[in-house]
């Protein structure tokens, strides 16, 4: 019997000092307040409301618990949120004990905090730029990753001076490898942007231009991670947030540059415990968020907003070049004499000499990005100094003038002089200048338009060194000149070329 006695008083002792860890619930209504009608409410990646506020039950398990806010045409928000006070259960842990020994006991359970029954959940939203149809699409050409080691870091910081955008850090330290953390990151998350909000084309367009479409390059040139550390009575909490500072550029298809601006983001708030995907780790999550943001804060700027509308590309009406027609070709060997290699910043292309003193027609993405003049080859190795005279955008031609006599040259024909099923032959410099005028055979297999634009397709084999090169018949009369800037990746046995008839109505010149 004194045994019972001796036991029952020590579970009463017990029950007293920690009365709220038995007596409180393991959960506690609280009221999530987003601020807006339409926001859906996850906590811990289960759906618990929507509306302005929204009634939940959250563990009382002195750790943080996942929230995520969405709400159409609007970027997910991401916060976190913990028990922050004592129960009021806990002024029991004080009687008896607390009136005779100084000082009590201490309830300590992880079930004795409450949280704050109203939570401001409510933040600035970052708005989404979805693609609607009068819009061009985007997609991603390269991403870069460079950031010096200095500037990928891991730090930690305490909760209150986070709150204070206090760069006071506890610990900081360079980016393990052992992370799994590089380039790739970053282009699956864009890539997963573009899809789903539209701005990747779908269909598989090969005949792109530049009225339509637009590409992307981003550098990342710093990111940090910090561990936002906290505690609540004897339980250490932390949440992670990801900083970022990437350059966006904008450019066209024929890689000239638009806009560039450098965008610094930060990632909404996640728990370490993977409670938003499994299949992911806090780093990876709160980094493609910092992307998200970055790239939606990118679109917002009223530059983008511009570019990005689908507009006609305007041709500068110009007065009308008459330009010495040249004598007629009458075979592949005047047709070889009468293309030339053309190097530029970024490597080379074709062209093809229209008049015997100097004319040159090529690929107007040949020379888009060149500030300066050109250097054109021509058959027998000899170099000359280009200068870009006209050129048009929508159809991708431009005019080239050199100083020098070329014997051979070609007449644009003024209407139409080819039919599918033709046996053609293309001249060009595929892949590398030490293989200029190189010549290759196939047929017409098709005639094809696109967004106004006319092109010519030829299984004949062409590479990108070929762009500006000539289309020819066996006689070396010119039928088009090749644009490979329109070739689909892993498009095997297609080539495409504007027909050489509307290049004198394209370029406003005459022979």
């Amino acid at each position: 019997m004194n045994y019972i006695k001796k036991s029952l008083v020590v579970c009463t002792s017990l029950l007293l000092v920690n009365c709220a860890s038995f007596l409180n619930g393991k959960k506690q209504t609280v009221y999530l307040n987003t601020g807006t009608p339409n926001s859906k409410v996850f906590v811990n990646n289960e759906e618990v409301g929507k509306g302005s506020t929204t009634k939940a039950k959250l563990l009382r398990n002195a750790q943080y618990q996942q929230i995520r806010i969405e709400e159409e045409g609007y970027k997910d928000e991401y916060k976190v949120v913990a028990p922050s006070h004592k129960s009021p259960l806990y002024i029991m842990s004080w009687i008896p004990f607390g009136i005779f020994i100084y000082p009590p006991f201490l309830d300590v359970g992880n079930k004795s905090f409450n949280y704050t029954k109203n939570i401001e959940l409510a933040s600035k939203k970052t708005k989404i730029a979805k693609r609607t149809d009068d819009q061009k699409f985007v997609f991603l050409e390269s991403t870069a990753f460079d950031a010096k080691k200095e500037d990928l870091k891991f730090k930690t910081i305490k909760k209150r001076n986070f709150n204070k955008n206090k760069n006071k850090f506890t610990n900081v330290e360079t980016l393990k490898s052992d992370l799994n953390f590089d380039n790739s990151v970053f282009s699956s998350s864009i890539n997963k942007i573009l899809l789903k909000y539209n701005y990747t084309d779908t269909t598989n367009v090969l005949l792109k231009n530049n009225v339509n479409y637009l590409h992307i390059k981003s550098t990342v040139k710093k990111i940090d991670f910090q561990q936002v550390v906290d505690k609540i009575g004897l339980f250490p909490l932390a949440f992670l947030v990801t900083k970022t500072e990437i350059e966006w550029e904008i450019l066209d298809i024929y890689d000239q540059s638009k806009f560039k601006k450098t965008i610094t983001s930060q990632s909404g708030e996640f728990t370490l415990d993977n409670t938003t995907d499994d299949s992911k780790s806090p780093v990876l999550i709160s980094t493609e968020d910092a992307i998200t943001k970055s790239f939606f804060d990118f679109l917002a700027t009223k530059e983008v907003a511009e570019l990005i509308k689908s507009k006609e590309i305007k041709e500068t009406k110009q007065e009308l070049l008459t330009l010495k027609k040249p004598g007629a070709l009458n075979s592949i060997e005047d047709a070889l004499s009468a293309t030339v290699t053309i190097k530029n910043s970024k490597g080379h292309g074709s062209g093809c000499i229209i008049s015997n003193d100097g004319y040159i027609i090529t690929n107007f993405h040949v020379v888009a990005t060149e500030k300066k003049s050109l250097t054109i080859i021509d058959r027998s190795g000899k170099e000359y100094v280009g200068t870009i005279i006209r050129k048009n955008e929508k159809n991708d031609l431009a005019l080239i003038k050199v100083k020098g006599e070329f014997p051979k040259a070609f007449t644009l024909p003024e209407s139409k002089n080819y039919t599918i099923g033709d046996d053609i032959f293309v001249i060009g410099t595929p892949k590398s200048i030490e293989l200029g005028q190189s010549l290759s055979k196939g047929i017409i297999s098709g005639i094809r338009t696109s967004q106004g634009v006319n092109y010519l397709q030829t299984d004949a084999s062409v590479n990108g060194g070929n762009s500006g090169g000539s289309i020819v018949s066996k006689t070396g009369i010119l039928l088009g000149v090749v644009n490979s800037k329109v070739f689909g990746t892993g498009v095997e046995g297609l080539g495409f070329g504007s027909p050489a008839n509307e290049i004198s109505n394209s370029l406003q010149i005459t022979q």
